[in-house]
C-alpha cells in the first residue's frame, strides 16, 4: 500500500498541513499510520475520505455533521449533490449578470440609474406579470419571436435599439423634428430592425408597437419603459418616412 506524508497528502488535495492536523485533532480523520516520532502517513483510502470531506465542506455541510454522513455517502452521490450546488450557483451568477447588464443598459439610455423603472425589471416577479399569450392569440412562430427574439435589456441584443433611442434623445435635445434628415435616418433604421425581427409578420409588428406605446401594457409584460416623447418621435418619423416613400412611387 502507498502512503503519503502529511505534506504530500495536503499538496495532492490542495489542502494545508494545518487543516489535516486539525481533522486529526477533532477526530474527523486520523491518518492510517502514526510513527513513534509523531510522523503521520496517509493511505490512498485516507485520501478518498479527505476528498469526501472537501466535497461536503464545499456543500456548506458543518464539520460536526460530516463525520455522521461520511461513510454513508458514495463519491458518486457526493458528486451529484455537488453538481446540483454548482448548477444553482451558475444560475445565480447568470441572474446577476443579466441584472448587471440591465443596469448598464439603463445607464446608457437614462444617463443615470432610474431606480423606479429598474426595480420591477430586476425583481421580475412573474406572479404580477402578463405573458404575450395572455394578451394575444399567437402562432408558435409568433410566440418564438416575442419570447426569444425580442431585444432584452439583460443582454447585448438591445444595443442597436439603445443606440437608436440615444439618437432620438439627441434630436429632441437639439429640437430636430422627426421629419428632419436625422429623424428620417432613424426611421429607416427602425424599419430595418423591425423587418429583421418580425419578418413577414406585419400584423404582429403593428400589435407590438401598439403595446409598446401603452405604459400599462409594457409594464405588465416587463418591457423597459420608454419615454413617451421618444415613442411619439418614432411614430411621427415612421409615418412621414412611409408617406415620403409612397409619394416617390407615384
Amino acid at each position: 500500500m502507498i502512503y503519503f506524508s502529511t505534506g504530500q497528502a495536503a499538496k495532492k488535495l490542495g489542502l494545508t498541513v494545518r487543516t489535516l492536523r486539525y481533522y486529526d485533532q477533532i477526530g474527523l480523520l486520523h491518518p492510517s499510520s502514526k510513527a513513534e516520532n509523531g510522523k503521520r502517513s496517509y493511505s490512498e483510502t485516507d485520501l478518498v475520505t479527505l476528498e469526501k470531506i472537501t466535497l461536503l465542506k464545499n456543500l456548506a455541510v458543518p464539520l460536526r455533521d460530516i463525520e455522521l454522513i461520511l461513510h454513508q455517502v458514495s463519491i458518486d452521490e457526493l458528486l451529484g449533490i455537488h453538481q446540483q450546488k454548482l448548477q444553482q450557483k451558475a444560475s445565480e451568477i447568470q441572474r446577476a449578470l443579466k441584472h448587471t447588464h440591465t443596469l448598464r443598459n439603463s445607464i446608457k439610455i437614462e444617463g443615470e440609474l432610474n431606480w423606479k423603472q429598474l426595480l420591477p425589471l430586476v425583481h421580475n416577479q412573474p406572479t404580477t406579470q402578463s405573458s404575450w399569450t395572455d394578451l394575444l392569440s399567437l402562432s408558435i412562430e409568433e410566440r418564438e419571436i416575442l419570447q426569444h427574439d425580442l431585444p432584452k435589456m439583460e443582454n447585448g441584443s438591445a444595443d442597436k435599439w439603445i443606440s437608436i433611442i440615444k439618437r432620438i434623445q439627441l434630436c429632441l435635445k437639439h429640437q430636430r423634428a422627426p421629419q428632419s434628415e436625422d429623424g428620417q435616418l432613424i426611421a429607416a433604421d427602425i424599419l430595418l430592425l423591425s423587418a429583421e425581427l418580425f419578418g413577414q409578420h406585419t400584423a404582429l409588428e403593428e400589435t407590438f408597437w401598439d403595446i409598446r406605446k401603452s405604459p400599462e401594457a409594457s409594464s405588465s409584460l416587463n418591457l423597459y419603459p420608454i419615454d413617451s416623447e421618444v415613442l411619439q418621435f418614432i411614430e411621427d418619423a415612421i409615418i412621414f418616412y412611409e408617406q415620403h416613400i409612397k409619394e416617390r412611387m407615384y
